[in-house]
């Protein structure tokens, strides 16, 4: 991650890095349900204009909108290297990945190209070849129980409720929705995740990336992220569950003890009950090696203040209660 942020984002740095000159960041670390770790980055470009200014920009101004236009096509790619056109599948039926050749290895495990040992042209067909060979193997959808974690009652598992958006929707160019003058992006593929070829390239692993460009978007990613942020506490029944077990041992370990005093049986049934809430959270054997070797669980460029919610929701609504 410290790599990714000095050699890709170059945050701090006279250069601009891959996605251009980032003033800050912010990166929160998750544990997969498998255990494995990946990190959800927001990364803010200079120069980046509010929604309101760009929606104004690209509206009245034809170059502007030309050049953000080919500025997200080149950072944000929808479709495999080489794809032109849009690629069609037939309606209910989701199209399958090309399978490796028996024999060939994942290609996320070979080592990669070197542009020092090549020539230019040569460096530049082996990366979309590599790119390529990444995209089938890691950025190709397939709809799987998670894209249906948050179903309600009778909602069926199809497309249009994949929660990670992969609909099967093409779009042959980049275009503005005329209703909430949102960015469309060009999407070739009907199945392939929006990635960077060049971070698939260094990382050989599944990247997803979204140009924040209108206020929904943005509102929705900053609940995304406090989300992540702020869920380590368990589940409710799972609290009381291990309240229920540290007070069932707490009272058979003192019952019949006449000597026992009350600060000795709340000293017990505190430390039953922090046992038992903390041994309930979701901290997989990775996340522990992590800590362990110096890593944490979130990466930023700012130090940010304590908003006290509580105290800030009470204060706002006796505001407004007020007689003036």
């Amino acid at each position: 991650i410290n790599t990714f942020i000095n050699k890709v984002l170059r945050y701090g740095q006279k250069k601009p890095g891959l996605f251009g000159k980032c003033t800050a960041y912010y990166g929160s670390v998750e544990a997969q349900g498998k255990g494995t770790l990946h990190c959800h980055f927001l990364i803010w470009l200079d120069g980046h204009l509010s929604p309101q200014e760009l929606r104004d920009k690209i509206r009245d101004d034809a170059n502007f909108k030309a050049r953000i236009f080919s500025y997200l096509e080149s950072v944000i790619k929808c479709e495999p290297p080489g794809t032109m056109e849009v690629v069609e599948e037939e309606e209910g039926v989701c199209l399958d990945a090309p399978k490796r050749a028996e024999g060939v290895p994942n290609p996320s495990v070979i080592a990669l190209p070197q542009c020092s040992e090549m020539s230019e042209e040569d460096f530049e067909s082996a990366f979309q070849a590599t790119v390529k060979a990444l995209v089938y193997e890691n950025h190709w959808h397939f709809h799987n129980v998670t894209c249906w974690k948050y179903l309600k009652r009778g909602e069926p598992k199809d497309d249009s409720h994949c929660r990670m958006r992969i609909d099967g929707a093409t779009r042959a160019t980049t275009s503005i929705d005329q209703e909430t003058e949102s960015i469309l992006l060009r999407r070739l593929h009907p199945r392939v995740n929006c990635y960077n070829d060049v971070l698939a390239f260094l990382t050989q692993s599944n990247n997803d990336i979204k140009f924040i460009g209108s206020g929904e978007g943005a509102k929705a990613l900053l609940y995304y992220i406090t989300d992540y942020i702020t869920k380590a506490s368990p589940p409710t029944h799972v609290g009381l569950s291990a309240i229920r077990v540290a007070l069932e041992k707490t009272c058979k370990k003192f019952d019949g003890d006449a000597s026992a005093t009350d600060e000795a049986i709340s000293k017990s049934l505190f430390v039953k009950l922090a046992n038992g809430i903390l041994s309930r959270l979701e901290v997989s054997h990775q996340q522990v090696m992590y800590h362990i070797n110096g890593g944490d669980d979130r990466y930023t460029s700012h130090s940010f203040a304590t908003l006290y919610w509580g105290a800030f929701d009470r204060g706002v609504a006796a505001y407004f209660k007020a007689p003036e």
